[in-house]
């Protein structure tokens, strides 16, 4: 396991068992034909789902059972760049292997990052991992606790440090045919 709980959550999304997740291959099934059938009715021709639409399909059923199963919240934009960097270490199976020309590489590298890591501890104080449970968020919310992995941003308008206004003044569309001298003086009836 990793010491990033957000990336232990990619994992085992990546290397979950779909297959026989019988809920969600019949939950699939069920988003399919009523996609294929809000298509035919748009366009009778269509027979089939186009492969883009269909695997978008399939990706949000993932993650929406996968979601729903494990309570872990995933976010698809982000666990797609997480996989376009660090999905290749690990084999897609069973069990969670990485491959072994880059265990080494991982290995030595995380030597490094433990070493740096303990240096960047000793100088910050320890905060809270991130956590990926929609109910463990809801309870600090509740709690008002702040939300690891969160940035703090204060109340606070710093007004010394704002600009003066150095653009004119826009005239209004009305405005726009009068003169001058009338903006300024007040009207009044002396007729």
């Amino acid at each position: 396991m990793s010491t990033n709980p957000q990336e232990d959550v990619y994992i085992e999304y990546l290397n979950y068992d779909w297959k026989s997740f019988t809920e969600f291959q019949d939950g699939l099934q069920e988003i399919l034909e009523n996609y294929l059938a809000n298509l035919k009715e748009q366009d009778a021709s269509i027979t089939t789902i186009p492969s883009l639409d269909k695997q978008q399909l399939i990706d949000q059923a993932k993650s929406f059972f996968f979601c729903n199963k494990t309570g872990h919240i995933l976010n698809l934009d982000d666990y797609n760049q997480w996989k376009l960097h660090n999905g290749d270490k690990f084999i897609r199976s069973d069990q969670i292997e990485e491959h072994k020309e880059d265990k080494e590489v991982a290995e030595e590298e995380e030597e490094e990052e433990e070493e740096e890591e303990e240096e960047e501890e000793e100088e910050e104080e320890e905060e809270e991992p991130y956590t990926s449970n929609y109910q463990e968020l809801v309870e600090l919310i509740a709690q008002g606790k702040p939300i690891p992995g969160i940035k703090h941003i204060p109340d606070t308008v710093l007004t010394d440090q704002g600009t003066a206004a150095s653009a004119a003044q826009r005239t209004k569309p009305w405005e726009k045919n009068k003169p001058v001298n009338e903006e300024d003086t007040p009207k009044s009836d002396s007729s």
